[in-house]
């Protein structure tokens, strides 16, 4: 059955320099740094978006009449979850929290094409923009007088699939996922290198017409917080954990600390790592936290900290996260000085959605060493 439409909401894009895509192989070996607590601070903080639903229904369907029955549920979800009211939340915790770097995830670009044609041309092609999830959290940033600006995006997995119409004719829709950092405007101008880049590992999902390859990425930038300190911020997403798609998540976080190695600069690393942080399911937490030290957990050892995850429809009047997935990773011995979860709460008591995302947010305030 058909499902409800969105209006168009999109925003234009701001200018910044070409992203540069990390070459390995020619990044000088990471310097060591004394460890005495007498730089300045920086503030970041990682928040995944959500998409607005699971997409699980996706993998396996074999024929068009499938696909199109679990993409209208999809759709139906993605309405639902109503992102421009959420993104009013989401622009609150930022300005509350004011970080200087925000790395964003599940940063998704929706846009369709009617009448669909997935049938005859199955590489993902439509083009009219639906929903711009970055531009709508970024208009809700300039309305409280906050702005922030994307300076590095990383476009991952992008995939098409089609839904019922109002007229009873299909509509492709395309969904592209992003990971993007950004940055508060009053000091973008303390931003250099954007680079970004995929992981060499990815999951290949069965569906129809053709298998969808879950790509995973990465964005960094140089941050100057003052003329004598540098940090490179980095966010990524990981693949789900899993007894076969978590091979893939601890083969991308191995990219990742070769990324941490390579860097000339210290290293804060934030993101939706999707690896519970018991270590049941996969080695990447205790892998990158041999590297890297976890805020949270350093700070706040006692304390679970759960970030993941509320029901698909944000439907869940009592907080239900039972894993601590989002994470902010820095430098070895660096001093934290404050750590916090946004969106641990609901916004509002009805209607749904109630909350942010199916995440909550951690920021933290570190020392850069001098």
């Amino acid at each position: 059955m058909p499902v409800p439409e969105w209006s168009i909401i999109r925003r234009a894009p701001r200018r910044w320099p070409a992203l540069v895509v990390a070459v390995l192989a020619t990044l000088p070996a990471c310097s060591a740094v004394a460890v005495d607590g007498s730089g300045p601070p920086v503030t970041v903080m990682t928040r995944n978006l959500y998409l607005g639903t699971g997409l699980n229904d996706i993998v396996g369907v074999s024929s068009l009449v499938e696909l199109v029955t679990v993409a209208d549920e999809d759709w139906a979800h993605v309405v639902a979850n109503d992102f421009p009211t959420r993104a009013g939340a989401l622009a609150e915790e930022i300005v509350s929290a004011r970080p200087d770097v925000v790395g964003l995830q599940e940063v998704t670009l929706y846009r369709d094409q009617t009448p669909g044609d997935l049938r005859t041309h199955p590489d993902p092609n439509a083009t009219h923009v639906v929903l711009d999830l970055l531009a709508v959290l970024e208009t809700e940033l300039d309305a409280r007088g906050t702005p922030y600006t994307a300076v590095a995006t990383s476009t991952n997995a992008d995939l098409e699939v089609s839904r019922s119409g109002v007229d009873g004719g299909l509509v492709d829709v395309r969904i592209t996922d992003r990971d993007v950092l950004l940055v508060r405007a009053d000091v973008a101008d303390r931003v250099r290198n954007p680079l970004q880049g995929h992981y060499t590992a990815v999951r290949m999902l069965p569906s129809w017409p053709e298998p969808i390859a879950s790509t995973r990425g990465w964005v960094s930038i140089d941050y100057s917080p003052d003329r004598r300190a540098t940090v490179r911020v980095l966010t990524t997403h990981l693949e789900v954990s899993g007894p076969r798609a978590g091979r893939i998540q601890e083969r991308q976080a191995e990219e990742l600390l070769t990324l941490v190695a390579a860097s000339p600069r210290p290293v804060i690393a934030l993101g939706d790592f999707n690896a519970p942080v018991d270590g049941s399911g996969t080695d990447t937490y205790a892998r990158l936290t041999e590297v890297l030290d976890d805020a949270w957990g350093s700070a706040r050892p006692a304390d679970p900290g759960p970030t993941c995850c509320h029901a698909e429809l944000l439907d869940n009047a009592v907080g239900q996260a039972d894993d601590r997935f989002d994470l902010v990773l820095v430098p070895e011995g660096w001093r934290i000085r404050s750590v916090a979860r946004t969106g641990a709460e609901p916004f509002r008591t009805a209607p749904p959605p109630l909350w942010a995302s199916d995440h909550a947010g951690v920021t933290a305030q570190v020392t850069i060493p001098r």
